[in-house]
């Protein structure tokens, strides 16, 4: 019963479903209620055979040993039980349903052994066959002994003399037959009584061996050298922890069992937001599991064909570089003209632990198939799990690469597989880490930009996530305007679906299957020059880690380090907290801000260690979610919070992964036709929008600070005309009010139009419309453009407006992480543009300008330079600013680490 509980997990059944049948045959009282069966039966029985695998020595065969044990339970219960009994309760019981494999059950007797002929040595019916075996022998033609390999290709049977014994008599027979045809001249009456004795035996035999199991068949049948050799180390496989899939909800079950809104277990929510896994395999136990997430509709619409029976898919197989690929294909609907989805599953041959799943796979011969579905912000749903049977030629092809690539790695010292695997790759982990993270933080917008080839499927993808982009303005303008937009949802779904197909037919055609990155002409590692660390910080179980890659001599290297004290849960929770919180004049909400950022100071410290002895002078962050909505440049270094992060680099910058880094240095930059471009509006013509003066007021100061200046201000500033004109200028500053909203494509910039909708520079919008290849720098002088309100956390980066201008080919945007007034706009703004005129870089006139304002520099007036000029123009217009900006950063002493950039500098 136990085994028949692992059985039906094998086949995706869930707990509760299994406890039902056993309730229904009667194995379980029906009485009981089906919780409880499920609680105290089901659920025990599965963690334990998932930690430890089936309680046999073929740990990995579940259906294997259930099988065995209803042989043996089917002959014991034939001694005492009719045979019309019997196969009443292999129906009604043990729910068998094919008839030939009942009757196959009932053949089985409680001692087959009664039946075993005697050795055609020492006996046989007519003597005949016992007297040509002494003759052979005494001639030397005939050994009585078994050859030498003999046991090893039956090494099963070492601890069954039972079997050895009938393997021993069979092997008898065939060598007296085959010496007996070599011999000439023999009689044909000494052959008549030769055939009766070997007739005889026959019948015998044929008898043990109908009555013995399965299993006892496989143990007597000699196995090849490479079946051998595949049992054994899945034999030292035994046992391999895996902590993450020990819970009782590590693995899903049936899609009958799902509810819409299940979660999802935790380690494959860890695989897709983290290492920005899409199909993954694993090994819990003896299921070999595969996993597969959905993104569109018509994913989804494979998957329900796949889970409705009859089932329809195919599987392919290449070789992939260092390994083996994999291919399922969804079955496809006849009406859909575009190619049917496919999943592929990568083992790396130069690995223990993939070769051994591999082997794995091949020799149960089958997967089970868990699939997550994405949906809104990267929201995460559980869809259901199958059992894949795989084709035998597929099995084949995957045990024989396995055995080769294990007899490669640990050779005959299969006894070291679970010491190896536990050892291999830690010089590796730093560098997956980081990898990994580029991958989870780059399958959003910016795939846009940091892919490219030559294929047809390249221009197809960038006309489909144009189209995309467009949808979603006109359906982002839909939603600020309060219209219904059900109208619009299959058109946008559609748009959608086409984005990913181009998408998918891209990464096939090109690269390594993800596409073509602009760095990959060098290497598959990020570029980062030798003054420069790029630091992932990563969210793993909870638990922060801080992926780092620096250079020297033209190699990348990598650390992995372990933050264990940071509170990363509690500290999700506060932030959150934090940004629902509307500004008060108690500071209550700024006061929280200091606590929070003071939170990240061990974290800062830990990357100030360990960039440190790489002589590094410029730090960018990638930070994951609470962290990227904190600034993290403004981190304390001491219990004074004198010193910050900033303070310890010269530039420390965000960028979201270091391939977009790299395809943004890499971009061919377009000549400017105008320095400056300002985009001023300050609000007011719309219910919700009050008006602001400072928008106007920067476009003025700003005007005074440059040679070359635009400036489009208050009716002329719509949302066309700006993203008509930002592609003229070397410098982009847009004054206006900022809007979040919650869905990630319809916040943006609040500029002059009839309605919202209109009115609203939107991120869809500028990824519809812009065009930013000769744009150094973006200024976004609004509230919260560089936050969101996103709760997804597929995407760790660029969810606010910033990301769109950086996908759209500007080099760096300096955005605001919190609400900020009128008067640090106006302030920030002139002593940027102050220094900028001057020939700033944009970095340093950032770094400049935020030193000016953490310093409070305006207090004592400036006598010369790009800062005098600032203060003067903010002098013409705002008399007493100076007093009233004390007041604003005594209020809130971080309102200088509102300005964030981002991108390069």
């Amino acid at each position: 019963m136990l085994t028949r509980i692992a059985m039906e997990d094998t086949r995706c059944r869930s707990p509760q479903t299994i406890g039902d049948q056993l309730r229904s045959t009667g194995l379980a009282l029906p009485e009981v209620p089906g919780s409880v069966v499920a609680r105290d039966l089901v659920i025990p029985v599965l963690r334990t055979v998932r930690r430890g695998g089936a309680p046999w020595e073929r740990w990995w065969d579940v259906d294997g040993l259930h099988a065995l044990l209803i042989e043996l339970w089917a002959g014991r219960r034939l001694s005492t039980h009719s045979r019309e009994k019997v196969r009443d309760e292999l129906t009604a019981v043990w729910c068998f349903e094919d008839d030939r494999l009942v009757d196959t059950l009932l053949d089985n007797l409680e001692d087959p052994f009664a039946f075993l002929p005697p050795d055609l040595l020492q006996q046989s019916a007519t003597g005949t066959a016992r007297a040509c075996a002494e003759l052979l022998i005494t001639r030397g033609l005939m050994k009585i002994t078994l050859p030498g390999d003999f046991l090893s290709t039956r090494p099963g049977l070492a601890d069954r003399p039972d079997l050895m014994e009938v393997a021993k008599r069979c092997h008898h027979l065939f060598h007296l037959e085959e010496t007996m045809q070599r011999v000439r001249g023999l009689s044909p009456d000494l052959l008549t009584r030769l055939g009766r004795d070997l007739d005889a035996w026959d019948a015998r035999m044929s008898q043990v061996t109908s009555h013995l199991t399965a299993h006892e068949l496989k143990l007597i049948t000699p196995m090849t050298e490479d079946e051998r050799y595949g049992e054994e180390c899945l034999r030292a496989g035994l046992g391999l922890p895996r902590v993450d899939l020990d819970s009782d909800d590590a693995l899903l079950w049936h899609s009958d069992s799902v509810i819409g809104d299940s979660s999802v277990p935790d380690w494959m929510a860890e695989e897709i937001i983290t290492c920005g896994t899409r199909f993954f395999h694993r090994q819990a136990g003896p299921y070999p599991v595969w996993l597969a997430t959905v993104e569109t509709d018509a994913h989804m619409a494979a998957v329900r064909m796949l889970m409705e029976p009859p089932t329809r898919y195919g599987f392919g197989v290449e070789d992939y570089g260092d390994g083996l690929r994999l291919w399922f294909q969804f079955p496809a609907h006849p009406d859909d003209p575009d190619p049917p989805f496919r999943a592929p599953y990568t083992y790396s041959l130069s690995w223990v632990e993939h070769a051994l799943e591999l082997l794995h796979l091949a020799t149960v011969g089958y997967a089970r198939l868990s699939v997550v579905r994405l949906v809104g912000d990267g929201e995460l749903r559980a869809v259901g799990s199958i059992r894949l049977g795989l084709p035998e030629e597929v099995c084949a092809r995957a045990k024989e690469a396995s055995i080769a690539a294990l007899r490669r790695l640990v050779g005959d010292e299969t006894q070291t597989i679970r010491q190896r695997i536990a050892l291999e790759g830690r010089d590796q982990a730093a560098e997956v880490a980081f990898q990994t993270c580029e991958t989870a933080k780059g399958e959003d917008i910016h795939d846009e930009l940091a892919l490219e080839s030559d294929a047809p499927e390249y221009e197809s993808f960038i006309a489909a996530a144009r189209h995309l982009a467009w949808v979603r303005s006109r359906h982002a303008a839909d939603l600020l305007d309060g219209k219904d937009p059900l109208e619009g949802d299959a058109e946008l779904k559609a748009a959608a679906e086409d984005r990913q197909r181009t998408l998918e037919l891209l990464r096939a055609v090109t690269g390594r299957g993800k596409g073509k990155a602009r760095w990959s002409d060098r290497s598959y590692r990020p570029s980062v020059d030798e003054q420069t660390a790029f630091v992932h910080l990563i969210n793993r179980y909870g638990t922060l880690q801080l992926a780092v890659c620096w250079t020297r001599a033209g190699h990348s290297h990598f650390d992995l380090v372990t933050c264990e004290e940071f509170p990363f849960v509690p500290l999700a929770g506060a932030v959150d907290e934090w940004t629902r919180q509307a500004p008060d004049p108690q500071r209550v909400r700024h006061d929280y801000l200091e606590q929070l950022v003071a939170e990240c100071g061990g974290p800062a410290q830990a990357i100030i260690e360990t960039v440190t002895p790489h002589e590094v002078r410029r730090l960018v962050l990638s930070p994951t979610p609470p962290l990227e909505l904190l600034p993290l440049h403004a981190a304390p270094l001491d219990s004074a919070r004198t010193s910050t992060l900033i303070d310890a680099f010269d530039q420390v910058v965000y960028a979201p992964t270091a391939r977009l880094v790299s395809a943004i240095e890499r971009s061919q930059r377009q000549a400017a036709g105008v320095e400056v471009l300002v985009v001023a509006h300050g609000g007011g013509h719309l219910p919700g929008l009050e008006p602001i003066g400072g928008p106007l007021c920067e476009a003025h100061v700003i005007k005074g600070l440059h040679d070359s200046v635009k400036v489009v201000m208050e009716g002329e500033a719509t949302p066309t005309r700006a993203l008509h004109m930002m592609p003229m200028a070397r410098i982009v500053h847009v004054a206006a009010h900022g809007f979040t909203h919650p869905n990630r494509w319809a916040a943006g910039l609040a500029l002059h139009g009839g309605s919202l909708g209109k009115a609203m520079l939107t991120s869809s919008g500028i990824l519809a419309d812009g065009v930013f290849s000769c744009v150094d720098l973006v200024i976004l002088n609004a509230c919260r453009t560089g936050t969101h309100e996103g709760a997804g956390r597929t995407v760790q980066t660029l969810r606010s407006i910033e990301s769109a201008f950086l996908a759209r080919g500007a080099k760096a945007v300096i955005s605001t992480l919190w609400d900020i007034t009128d008067l640090q706009g106006v302030v920030f703004s002139a002593v940027l543009h102050a220094h900028l005129g001057a020939g700033a870089d944009s970095h340093s006139a950032y770094a400049n300008t935020t030193r000016y304002l953490r310093e409070h520099r305006w207090r004592v007036p400036s006598e010369a330079g790009p800062v005098r000029a600032a203060e003067s123009a903010i002098d013409a217009m705002l008399p007493d600013w100076r007093h009233h900006l004390d007041q604003q950063a005594e209020e809130n002493p971080l309102f200088w680490a509102a300005f964030k950039i981002i991108g390069v500098v």
